[in-house]
């Protein structure tokens, strides 16, 4: 795995008031290891699997978008505060039903949700326990376990993620998730091709998956250090630009 630490980073660690840790305070450090405490008023812009997406997050407002074009002419998917979704087609409102605004809606949330990680660990619905620490390739970890409360937790308040902060740098490094949605199922990430744009940290992932679909979240770390995970996808996002 590439690593490439920051000079913010490096200082976080070197700079850590004598605090007792526990899951608030490392999700804090993570967020300012990452540069993502200043993201309010920014915007973001990038590609992902031919699409472009963008993200201003505002004191009480933030507004995500995809673009692409298709048969139909040039899409644009615009998604205010989780909940108000628009498609547009060469700029005209294109009216869905709710199953297919829901999908769409949905399918840019989750892409954005993850741009912003470990930020978006501090979601009012996310509820958090430090699991202590673990060892993975030689390097020591916080494991924290993340579910959410139904109220505010969107349609997939039943997943469930485990997030592991290297204990240094506070760098979000690993994370594996179980989800209910198209069958269910359980996914483990590895951080890759780490860089800065404008100060704010940004990470493609490798996307694994064990053999059976029921195996236990729990277990998927000790099958990742075993290399008995299967490489399902790469998680990159390129033309990255911050405004």
């Amino acid at each position: 795995m590439k690593y490439f630490f920051f000079l913010p980073a490096l200082l976080l660690a070197c700079s850590q008031p004598s605090k007792v840790l526990n899951e608030q305070t490392i999700i804090d450090y993570a967020i300012e290891a990452h540069g993502l405490q200043s993201l309010t008023g920014k915007k973001i812009a990038f590609d992902f699997r031919e699409k472009h997406y963008t993200m201003l997050r505002e004191d009480e407002k933030f507004t995500y978008t995809r673009s692409f074009q298709d048969s139909l002419g040039f899409v644009e998917d615009i998604l205010v505060n989780s909940s108000d979704f628009t498609r547009l087609i060469d700029g005209t409102i294109f009216p869905l039903d709710e199953e297919w605004s829901d999908k769409y809606s949905n399918s840019v949330n989750s892409v954005l949700y993850f741009v912003q990680l470990p930020l978006t660990l501090n979601d009012p619905a996310a509820m958090k326990t430090y699991q202590g620490t673990v060892e993975i390739k030689g390097k020591t970890y916080h494991q924290i376990e993340v579910r959410f409360q139904e109220a505010d937790g969107g349609k997939d308040f039943e997943d469930v993620f485990l997030y592991w902060f290297e204990k240094d740098s506070f760098t979000m490094d690993y994370f594996a998730y179980s989800y209910i949605t198209d069958g269910g199922g359980v996914r483990f990430r590895e951080a890759i091709n780490r860089n800065s744009v404008s100060g704010i940290v940004f990470q493609d992932y490798i996307n694994y998956k064990p053999e059976e679909k029921t195996t236990p979240l729990t277990e998927l770390l000790s099958l990742f250090k075993d290399g008995k995970l299967i490489e399902l996808s790469r998680i990159q996002n390129t033309a990255i630009n911050v405004e």
